[in-house]
């Protein structure tokens, strides 16, 4: 008996979380190249073009047209259980963290409105795990899965926060959104009782078929899950927020959190009358993938945090070159400088546009003759 309890305490992957565990992989992969190589390939902004670039998610753009706004993301973290059998309130001590934590993944995909509102769609796996040390009662610890699914409101708070911040690099490249959504979970776990000769017994198991359960006390053996049963379900509440820090037009790294009320108090196989409904709290870093947005939207040379080689031979120009009131000195000279220099670059772009239209007029003259 020991053997299989064992045996069926290392059981982690199961089929329909392997599948999803897969996808998801397979997703945050796709982004992660997706969003790299529109890094790799995104248009260098003029090193002169310093703090005039306004980051859309401090307004409330509109963006009600079909193929602007949509996005998809995905991230991984860590999954922290609230219920009956866990060994803290608020959050577990640094010595308790292996018996607290779980892992998580989760995708999602939406689309933005105005007035800084979007909905969003997200699908969540992970595991749970926790432990109870309360005596007189004895010692228990459980082990669990859950996977849901919620559609979500996002507020955009980035346009009351930051919308002076147009001058700071970081935080003019970060966004901030409150999230609360409704959905579903399904859900299985085992709970497992030690004993008085220091042996963990199956108590009790949500999601399983088990034969032998034995919920006496610790002076009894357990029982053994055989196999999977129908997952249980319940509905789910959950309230969170995101916070993406743009890397470029694409791309941005997204540190999402939320707090989900499940509707339940079995989720840990431990339901009593008087405890409050289960919950969990998740936390992880990922990518944010932006469809639909252009060139305007590219974060400025002086903006980046990786900025590409300048070419030899090429003028730099002072970032802090822009408009003053005060009285011409030698830094005011050398802005001058720069500026006459960006200016003559320019007309001189201009120039090399007008003589590729004359010589395209020319072309369509002759060939018009030609044809005559």
């Amino acid at each position: 008996m020991q053997g299989l309890i064992r045996t069926d305490m290392k059981r982690f992957l199961q089929p329909e979380r392997a599948n999803f565990i897969k996808k998801g992989i397979f997703v945050f992969l796709l982004l992660v190249v997706a969003g790299f190589s529109s890094f790799s390939q995104s248009k260098t902004s003029d090193p002169s073009d310093t703090s005039t670039w306004v980051n859309s998610e401090h307004t409330s753009e509109s963006l009600m047209g079909l193929k602007q706004g949509w996005f998809i993301g995905g991230d991984v973290g860590t999954n922290l259980f609230f219920g009956d059998v866990a060994l803290y309130n608020n959050f577990p001590k640094p010595k308790d963290f292996s018996k607290s934590f779980g892992r998580g993944l989760s995708i999602y995909g939406g689309k933005k409105f105005k007035f800084g509102l979007s909905a969003e769609l997200q699908a969540f796996y992970g595991t749970l795990q926790g432990q109870k040390i309360a005596p007189p009662l004895y010692e228990r610890y459980f082990k669990g899965d859950v996977l849901n699914y919620s559609i979500s409101a996002k507020y955009n708070l980035s346009q009351l926060f930051f919308r002076n911040k147009n001058d700071r690099k970081f935080w003019n490249r970060l966004a901030v959104y409150a999230t609360v959504g409704f959905g579903q979970a399904f859900y299985r776990s085992r709970l497992y009782k030690l004993a008085s000769n220091n042996q963990w017994y199956l108590e009790k198991a949500t999601g399983y078929k088990t034969t032998g359960i034995d919920s006496a006390g610790p002076s009894s053996a357990g029982g053994l899950v055989t196999t999977h049963d129908k997952m249980q379900s319940a509905f789910i509440l959950p309230v969170g927020g995101k916070i993406n820090f743009k890397l470029n037009k694409k791309t941005d790294i997204v540190l999402d959190f939320y707090y989900v009320t499940v509707f339940a108090d079995n989720v840990d196989s431990w339901s009593r009358s008087w405890s409050h409904k289960d919950k969990y709290f998740y936390s992880g870093i990922g990518l944010c993938y932006n469809f639909g947005r252009g060139d305007d939207e590219e974060v400025p040379y002086d903006q980046r945090l990786l900025r590409p080689h300048e070419k030899k031979g090429k003028a730099t120009v002072d970032i802090n070159s822009a408009d003053t009131d005060m009285p011409a000195t030698t830094g005011s000279i050398s802005k001058g400088s720069s500026k006459r220099k960006s200016k003559s670059a320019k007309e001189d772009k201009d120039l090399e546009v007008k003589l590729k239209l004359y010589e395209l007029q020319l072309k369509l003259f002759e060939m018009q003759f030609m044809l005559q």
